[in-house]
């Protein structure tokens, strides 16, 4: 069979692509009638939710959703995790693996790695580790089954990573907003996952490159939650003087650009004829916005796929590779919330 994703599951089943990413994530909500459809539909194509309990005889990938406090990997997200998990079933279906899914919410990663250690049955497995520190990531080691650690990234931290080019994403879009004639370029960053940091350390780096003015006041700090960006925001901008605001914002991800536009646009600050922003991720929502948010899209399927052709080496290279970091660029989409500067 081909290529199969989540939005042709919910084709085939009569459901919503919300309503696949519930049975695969083994969530309650849905009718035992609609969860079996969607589930016999799925294991016709290798794929497995661990809640199943169905263990195939050829080789299996278990894909570990790890929601470690759930401000990041939550309901809004969950469309942009579907499309990982696309592309590792795309990856594993073309060497004849079956794909598992599992969920562990709110679980301590000492209990996540002796569940997977309990799993002989398992080829390898893909930890969605958008929300896990890099001490997380250590409990790991001894864990016997190959893993590859995806969305996430530490320089220094042994281990098989896959991520967004961070680095190069984010100077692309300061390099844009360059271009447009911004001079003065603030940050809407955030804490509680690693992207977040490298994407801080890249809009540095290209202030720098770019010859741009670095301004702490510019670099604000918000909570990754879209309620909490909009609420940090709004209270940074009854304190300070609009005096001090940059021109535009670059923000570490479409969640905390779209709170922080709210805030500008109640406090008012017309976005893009005054303040322009740029996102992260560019989610579904971000081209329903008004203005529609001009952002960064993530090679999703490209990510899923690699993750799996990472693993395989390293099951193939077992004492060979001790640490491999693997990144893939992305792609600006221009939309309607950036303007020259007025």
């Amino acid at each position: 069979m081909g290529k199969i994703t989540s939005k042709e599951i919910a084709r085939l089943a009569g459901v919503s692509v919300s309503t696949v990413s519930i049975v695969l994530n083994s969530k309650a909500g849905v009718g035992e009638e609609t969860r079996k459809r969607v589930l016999d539909i799925l294991a016709s194509y290798g794929i497995f939710p661990k809640s199943s309990g169905y263990m195939p005889s050829r080789g299996v990938i278990r894909f570990c959703k790890i929601v470690k406090h759930g401000h990041i990997i939550n309901d809004r997200h969950n469309v942009f995790i579907s499309e990982y998990i696309d592309g590792v079933i795309d990856e594993a279906k073309s060497v004849d693996l079956s794909v598992e899914v599992a969920t562990y919410q709110n679980v301590p990663i000492s209990e996540v790695v002796q569940d997977l250690a309990k799993s002989p049955n398992i080829t390898g497995c893909i930890l969605l580790s958008t929300e896990l520190s890099e001490e997380d990531l250590s409990q790991f080691a001894s864990l016997p089954i190959q893993h590859v650690f995806l969305d996430a990234i530490y320089p220094y931290a042994k281990g098989s990573f896959v991520t967004m080019d961070n680095a190069g994403m984010v100077y692309e879009a300061i390099r844009y907003l360059h271009e447009c004639g911004h001079k003065r370029i603030g940050m809407f960053t955030s804490s509680g996952c690693s992207n977040f940091h490298a994407r801080e350390e890249a809009f540095l780096d290209s202030l720098k490159k770019l010859a741009l003015p670095r301004d702490d006041r510019y670099i604000i700090p918000v909570q990754s939650t879209h309620q909490g960006s909009y609420e940090d925001t709004k209270a940074f901008l009854m304190q300070n003087s609009s005096e001090i605001l940059p021109t535009a914002f670059f923000a570490c991800n479409d969640i905390v650009a779209i709170g922080a536009i709210r805030a500008l646009q109640e406090c008012g600050y017309d976005v893009p004829t005054r303040i322009s922003v740029i996102g992260f991720d560019d989610l579904p929502i971000s081209s329903l916005l008004s203005p529609a948010l001009t952002t960064l899209s993530v090679p999703k399927l490209a990510l899923g796929s690699l993750a799996v052709r990472v693993l395989l080496d390293e099951r193939d290279s077992i004492g060979v590779i001790a640490s491999r970091k693997s990144v893939l660029g992305g792609t600006l989409i221009h939309r309607s919330s950036v303007a020259l500067p007025g």
